[in-house]
């Protein structure tokens, strides 16, 4: 929402990209935990070096660099933060209410306003446990690449 001014007042923008700027990491124990309980194998199996701590961190995940054990190419590694989806699926809960009490506000003090925002919130909310689904970002990078790639766009470099 912070790259949103169409959605929100641009005080609120300021006040979640400073949120947004101060993100906590999460230990590095806890995601290689993640990234070995995905890949199903010790994260030596397949990698040489792994960053020790995180090149990034933002509010669904951190991001650490690593080098593959056998092309010796490095790559990103994304690890969701863990318990996100329960926690994203509390505050949508708390979000979703709110907006059913403002809903009855502004169709008892505003009819005129025709704004849906319980309907607004809820496309809002598919889009953002979108945003959790990394095999989705990840077919939608592939997908993007080939169609750069089909059209010539050299400039562009996508992993």
């Amino acid at each position: 929402l912070s790259v949103r001014p169409d959605v929100l007042p641009q005080a609120a923008l300021e006040q979640l990209a400073i949120l947004q700027d101060n993100v906590k990491r999460f230990p590095t124990k806890i995601a290689y935990e993640v990234i070995e309980k995905e890949l199903g194998v010790p994260f030596e199996a397949i990698f040489d070096e792994i960053s020790e701590e995180p090149v990034a961190a933002a509010s669904l995940a951190q991001v650490y660099r690593a080098r593959l054990r056998e092309s010796g190419e490095y790559v990103a590694i994304k690890v969701q933060r863990p318990d996100i989806r329960e926690m994203v699926s509390k505050d949508l809960y708390v979000l979703r209410r709110a907006a059913e009490v403002y809903q009855g506000l502004v169709e008892r003090f505003a009819p005129q306003q025709k704004t849906d925002y319980v309907a607004l919130l809820n496309e809002w909310a598919v889009g953002f446990y979108t945003e959790l689904d990394f095999m989705n970002e990840a077919k939608n990078q592939m997908e993007l690449k080939s169609a750069l790639e089909e059209r010539g766009s050299g400039g562009v470099y996508i992993p």
